[in-house]
């Protein structure tokens, strides 16, 4: 017998998980469960289809989303569960649904804890206001920079 300690490999969503530890972060969810006290992966998950949303309408086939503050996470044989606090800057986002990147989508805020959605999605969220409201509309506009067009000259002809 080997005496030898087996380490199972990092995938790639280990790896970023691991960078955004205690980061406001947005994540794709197949199932959720309320966040427990003792820190354990819940015995029951609630499917997002099953989800009823703040007005009163089931979230059925729409995509579900997550938003808050990443404080663990666990990756079993291809499930990966993230635990989720209240985002640091709630002030102005999302809590029900939206359009969301050219379709209706549900986001919510933590806490929660996230079973992920395959393939996994996770984004950081901007914490700019303004950049939050327009990266729901388009991926990655929090790396915009602001164009300076009334400070540039036109060539004379």
């Amino acid at each position: 017998m080997s005496s030898q300690v087996i380490q199972r490999p990092k995938w790639q969503i280990d790896e970023r998980l691991e960078r955004l530890i205690s980061a406001d972060v947005r994540v794709a969810a197949a199932a959720f469960s309320t966040a427990g006290w003792d820190g354990r992966i819940p015995k029951a998950f609630i499917p997002v289809g099953q989800l009823i949303l703040p007005n009163n309408r089931a979230a059925a086939d729409l995509p579900v989303f997550f938003e808050g503050k990443l404080q663990q996470f666990v990756r079993r044989i291809g499930v990966v569960y993230v635990w989720l606090e209240q985002p640091e800057s709630s002030e102005g986002s999302v809590d029900g649904m939206v359009y969301f990147r050219g379709r209706t989508a549900a986001i919510l805020r933590g806490p929660a804890i996230v079973q992920l959605a395959f393939p996994f999605q996770v984004e950081t969220l901007p914490s700019d206001p303004c950049n939050y409201w327009r990266d729901l509309h388009f991926p990655r506009v929090q790396f915009e920079l602001p164009l300076l067009g009334e400070n540039i000259r036109k060539p004379d002809k």
